[in-house]
């Protein structure tokens, strides 16, 4: 019987997520310890990845990044993916769960987004000369600083409210 490449790769979805939900590579990442040590991290890595891209240029900035890419990956693995997989793969409490946490991750983004447009209007009143006209200048490097802390911040968010919700993880 001929399956088509769509059944083909739903079989080696399913396989990869019994694999990492089954696997004991990466145990010591799922102790409350380290899952929090690794939220920690990655809330961290959110700020210094603009920071860098400010402070020293792209090429140190492009590193953060996949720094950033390294540390989400490894808090992924810390929580089993369970924020990132599609329903079908997670019984009722994991989705139960994930809803729960996407709607807190929801609010923890929603938040960093208010106040960086909150400093950055606040910058504009206090540091403008006239308060009818202001000029922005804005940098390459600025930009990208903000742009991937973003992008960080929203594709990790769900992780590292999961990673602090460590009791009702899998183990």
């Amino acid at each position: 019987m001929n399956t088509s490449r769509k059944e083909k790769n739903e079989q080696v979805v399913a396989a990869r997520v019994e694999a990492i939900m089954a696997d004991t590579q990466f145990a010591s990442l799922r102790t409350r310890p380290a899952r929090v040590a690794l939220a920690v991290t990655m809330v961290a890595l959110i700020v210094i990845i603009p920071l860098v891209w400010v402070l020293l240029g792209a090429i140190p900035g492009i590193i953060a990044v996949f720094v950033g890419v390294v540390g989400w990956w490894l808090l992924r693995m810390s929580v089993r993916l369970v924020a990132d997989l599609p329903e079908e793969y997670l019984d009722e409490r994991q989705i139960a769960l994930r809803n729960r946490l996407y709607v807190d991750a929801y609010r923890w983004f929603a938040g960093l987004v208010v106040l960086l447009a909150s400093a950055g209007l606040l910058a504009f009143i206090v540091l403008g000369e006239d308060p009818h006209t202001w000029h922005v200048a804005l940098s390459y490097n600025g930009i990208m600083g903000i742009f991937w802390m973003l992008e960080a911040a929203a594709l990790s968010m769900p992780s590292i409210v999961l990673a602090l919700r460590d009791r009702e993880l899998p183990r």
